[in-house]
């Protein structure tokens, strides 16, 4: 027997609201706390009304009969840590997960505050720098992108772990590779070939060619190694 539309047990209010579905679930929702939060919202309750006699002359949201059906990205776990965070329900406290839902539904909507507080919050949570790229570039936090990339640069390759590859997917992580060994390569070059001295010093008591194999000796025994190997 197939069972209809079920009401949320916290999230379906009964008074003059508007009413969503989302999956197999009604939301009954106090629209005029949401909409000034988001354009998306307020254009949602704001489609005209079916012509006044025919089988759908009941607005869309006014009745479970005819709720407001939100698109895919919309799941019933994260509509609810949107609304738990927008109700401050229980002093709830979000974790990693309940925070992205957060960040896609309000990239979504177009909810600025929403956004706002949970990429604050997921960067005060000690993310790895492959879940923030990630999450960088899944929901559009362009100021996260050059500190990930550049924390992953200095990741030694044989640390990354099958997480990283599953955040990052196969295109970015061998962007991440090829470009750690391109930059391993130019240092190899650059620590190969000391640089050469200006034009010896005419006050000079030593030979050019002695002050050049002092000056070879030091970079090879000195920089050159903290150049290589920055943390030894």
């Amino acid at each position: 027997m197939h069972l209809g539309p079920t009401h949320h047990e916290r999230f379906y209010w009964h008074d003059r609201s508007t009413i969503f579905l989302v999956d197999n679930t009604l939301y009954k929702l106090h629209m005029s706390l949401l909409e000034p939060h988001s354009i998306i919202l307020r254009d949602m309750i704001t489609m005209p009304a079916a012509a006044s006699g025919s089988d759908e002359s009941v607005q869309e949201g006014d009745s479970d009969e005819r709720p407001i059906k939100i698109g895919t990205v919309f799941t019933v776990r994260k509509l609810d840590n949107l609304l738990i965070w927008f109700h401050r329900v229980d002093s709830t406290v979000l974790d990693v997960s309940a925070l992205t839902d957060i960040v896609e539904l309000a990239l979504f909507l177009q909810w600025d505050t929403a956004r706002h507080f949970a990429i604050q919050e997921l960067k005060d949570s000690g993310l790895t720098a492959s879940h923030r790229l990630s999450l960088a570039i899944s929901y559009r936090i362009p100021d996260w992108i050059e500190p990930a990339f550049k924390d992953l640069m200095d990741t030694p390759p044989q640390t990354f772990t099958t997480d990283d590859s599953m955040l990052l997917g196969q295109h970015s992580m061998m962007l991440i590779m090829t470009t750690q060994a391109a930059i391993r390569h130019h240092r190899l070059l650059v620590a190969y070939n000391p640089l050469k001295l200006r034009p010896h010093d005419v006050a000079c008591v030593k030979q050019s060619a002695t002050c050049q194999c002092n000056w070879e000796t030091a970079w090879w025994y000195g920089l050159a190694r903290h150049y290589l190997h920055p943390d030894f």
